[in-house]
């Protein structure tokens, strides 16, 4: 897949109106620096987001003493600056939209609003198992260290709230904020967005959303309440429960999802390749590291505060569900072991 493709997909699926940037540290002088006056590298990243600027920048193309210590161009003179790009070597950073870049990046950075930078940490935790996203910012370093600096040195995706520097100067607006993804990690979140269907499935809505009557329901059938999911043991197995929105806006189903812990990739691999053969509709399936993702979609032909309130008639839809779902991840992992 392109770069091209890699940003349009992600783009289309998060909705952003701006690209993803391209950035890349050189540590060798590869092309003749822009002529153009010193700019911020704040700035840089915001021009080639919004106005499809491309810039080659050295040490004498960067205004901002903060972008030179955090972009590894200089090492720092009294104490230690955090975040920053060891050991400082830089000679050079480019910086382009990514559906125009000619180089491979070290990172990505994305501007978005909170609600859209909000799906992408909905479906980057998907992709580590639900787990929260770990995040360091202060306020300072904002674009070239918390979004650069952090996903490059670091290996992990990281968020910023911005600083005083790029709102001020680099023209971010106050609804803007900015998250940075080393260049493997935004493939496989950008890869992710193929899978539309499951992904759609495991979007929970937060528990204030949700009628108190249809929570207290769902809780009756033996679930917990979390942020954006429930969660409850049946049978030894930990399945979660997800309350998806409708293009309009209606919940009229529930998904289960049990993930399925196998040795390794291949494991999961084969596990994948046997749910594809034995599983039917409407079960979706993925695999995910050494994990096998299985996700079961509940029709309840109206929407969930009419249903929750339908006693027995409710639970039944859920506890055979439920029981459906163990049965199924039981069968493919027997023939998986075999």
């Amino acid at each position: 897949m392109t770069y091209a493709d890699l940003s349009t997909k992600f783009r289309k699926f998060f909705e952003l109106p701006t690209s993803p940037v391209a950035v890349k540290i050189l540590r060798k002088i590869q092309d003749q620096p822009d002529k153009s006056p010193p700019m911020r590298f704040c700035e840089m990243v915001r021009r080639s987001a919004v106005y499809g600027e491309s810039f080659i920048a050295d040490l004498e193309g960067i205004s901002c003493t903060n972008a030179e210590l955090a972009l590894g161009f200089t090492e720092p003179a009294y104490g230690e600056v955090y975040p920053r790009i060891k050991p400082a070597d830089t000679k050079q950073v480019k910086v382009a939209p990514l559906e125009k870049t000619n180089f491979e990046p070290d990172v990505i950075v994305v501007i978005g609003n909170p609600r859209r930078i909000m799906r992408i940490a909905t479906v980057l935790s998907q992709l580590q198992n639900r787990e929260p996203v770990p995040v360091k910012f202060k306020g300072e370093f904002a674009v070239c260290g918390e979004c650069t600096a952090i996903p490059l040195m670091e290996k992990r995706v990281n968020l910023s709230l911005l600083c005083n520097g790029a709102r001020m100067f680099a023209g971010y607006r106050d609804d803007e904020i900015v998250i940075g993804f080393p260049l493997e990690a935004f493939k496989k979140i950008a890869e992710a967005t193929e899978e539309e269907e499951i992904t759609s499935a495991l979007c929970g809505c937060i528990m204030d959303d949700l009628p108190k009557h249809a929570v207290k329901a769902i809780e009756k059938i033996g679930f917990g309440k979390g942020t954006d999911q429930f969660f409850g043991r049946f049978n030894s197995q930990i399945i979660r429960l997800y309350t998806p929105k409708d293009k309009k806006g209606k919940i009229t189903t529930l998904t289960l999802y049990l993930p399925v812990r196998l040795k390794d990739r291949e494991t999961a691999a084969r596990a994948d390749s046997i749910a594809m053969e034995t599983l039917g509709k409407p079960i979706l399936h993925r695999a995910r590291e050494n994990w096998l993702d299985i996700a079961l979609p509940l029709e309840l032909g109206e929407s969930l505060s009419k249903a929750s309130m339908r006693g027995e008639k409710f639970e039944a839809i859920v506890k055979n569900g439920i029981d459906l779902i163990i049965r199924e991840a039981e069968k493919v992992k027997r023939k998986t072991a075999e």
